[in-house]
């Protein structure tokens, strides 16, 4: 029963968010006063807030309170292919690089038709965590077509994007990508690198980077931790009645 009435409380509140009762950056009611306007105890409370912090959608400050949290990162999308190190240094998001893995392997079979090449093929298999203020907020796993890019492995990515790396390396420039976003539930691995709760709901984007010339150079999967969003632009077909 207290599960029940947390995590119904948390849907109260959660839904004050959604139609912004609470706006961006507001201080909700303190503990006290949600106990008393909904008959609860302190535990069942504090387990309610919990879990919208662990969302993101809250943040609580030391001798402050609890607020909504601001809007957060957004990512451009169009046709050109997402670069967040890109993104993050235009919104003046002071960010870390953490490569966990980089390793040059052969290509299986999934990997393989994803970028057009022969199974057993030299890639080069990343994964990186990028953090703000010490704060996970991005987990990326990328395999890179090393038969357009010789010598890429070598290059110190806690320093310079792979996209950078890329067209220096294949001297041409990165055009298009194919891309696919969902919300997934992060799962135990992920959820430990990204910081959040294995059932926490992230969006999940993959992208097949194309260079000028089309050749398939990059096949990547993307985690992005809750309070980021994917922002574009979309048009009217002029034919369309």
């Amino acid at each position: 029963m207290t599960e029940a009435l947390f995590t119904q409380l948390a849907s109260i509140l959660r839904e004050k968010i959604y139609s912004h009762e609470w706006q961006s950056g507001s201080r909700i009611p303190s503990e006290h006063d949600l106990m008393r306007e909904f008959r609860l105890s302190r535990g069942t409370v504090r387990r309610a807030i919990g879990v919208l912090i662990e969302e993101g959608r809250l943040v609580q400050r030391r001798g402050k309170g609890t607020f909504v949290t601001g809007p957060g990162i957004s990512h451009p999308a169009g046709v050109r292919p997402i670069s967040f190190a890109e993104s993050l240094r235009r919104q003046g998001k002071d960010f870390v690089t953490h490569v966990l893995v980089k390793q040059v392997t052969s290509a299986p079979e999934s990997v393989a038709n994803e970028l057009d090449i022969k199974v057993g093929d030299p890639v080069m298999y990343m994964r990186r965590v990028r953090t703000v203020e010490d704060t996970p907020v991005i987990c990326q796993e990328s395999w890179t077509n090393l038969n357009e890019c010789e010598g890429i492995e070598d290059i110190d990515f806690t320093k310079v994007s792979l996209f950078d790396a890329v067209e220096k390396t294949s001297k041409r420039k990165v055009k298009y990508s194919e891309m696919k976003y969902e919300a997934l539930v992060a799962g135990s691995e992920h959820g430990a690198l990204l910081g959040c709760d294995e059932n926490t709901a992230v969006l999940h984007l993959e992208q097949v980077i194309h260079l000028e010339d089309d050749a398939k150079i990059e096949w990547s999967v993307t985690w992005l931790t809750p309070g980021q969003s994917i922002v574009g632009t979309a048009y009217q077909p002029e034919s369309y009645s």
